[in-house]
This record gives C-alpha cells, structure tokens and sequence, in this order.
C-alpha cells in the first residue's frame, strides 16, 4: 500500500469541503497537524474542518482556482496558489483574493496546512461593499 502524497490529500481534503463531510478530515490529517494563517495558529483536524465551515459560512458562491502548483519530489510537500472567489453574504459582489497554501504530509496524512492571504486587504474590500 502506498502512502498518498501531500497533492491527494490536499485535493481530497477540498473533494471532503465540497461534500461537506467533514468526518474525512479525521482521516486525512493527523491528529496534531499544525494549521496556520497570517493571523492564527491552530491544531488538529476539527480546527481546519472549522476554517472551511466559516469561510463557507461568510460567503455563497465560493470557489477556488488553482493557479501553480509546486510539489516536493518525494510527494511530501505541496505549496499551491489559489484564486478564491466568493459573494460575501448580503451582498451581490463577487470578491477575489489570492492565497498560497502550503502542506506537508508524513506517513499518509497531513501533518500542516498554511495558509496565507492579504486579510487587511480582503477585509478592505468587504468594508467598501458594506459602505
């Protein structure tokens, strides 16, 4: 049995989002996985299912398109640039924003997330809709 790389994981773990099962999270990540944005720092598998659960729950429409992907040779790590967009709840525009999400797997299962993106940006712009 091969062990699955940092790219199946991390595209089953956005395959799990979609289906809204989070219960696959356990399975993917282990258990102490360290998950960091620009302004937290986070552990573990239920802490990550709960990043997306927000994320979905502050906008409609949410989508994300892979931009570049780099992958360690021995399938280990993965750093991916996304474009996500979404209608920010109570509003009608659409918001772009850019982040680069950086994993790393040992032993079959996601050991970190990082995820990192311009919040003061994103933040500006949600101001501005709402203005």
């Amino acid at each position: 049995m091969t062990m699955k790389t940092a790219r199946e994981l991390w595209d089953a773990v956005y395959a799990a989002v979609e289906a809204e099962n989070h219960f696959a999270f356990y399975e993917l990540c282990d258990a102490e996985m360290d998950i960091r944005t620009a302004s937290q720092q986070k552990t573990g598998p239920k802490a990550l299912a709960g990043m997306f659960t927000q994320q979905r729950g502050l906008y409609v429409e949410l989508e994300h398109e892979v931009e570049g992907l780099i992958e360690s040779a021995d399938g280990s790590a993965l750093s991916a640039e996304l474009i996500l967009s979404g209608v920010p709840k109570g509003s009608g525009e659409r918001l772009v924003w850019n982040v680069v999400e950086t994993i790393r797997a040992d032993a079959g299962r996601i050991v970190s997330w990082h995820a990192m993106l311009d919040r003061t940006g994103l933040v500006q712009k949600i101001r501005a809709l709402q203005g």
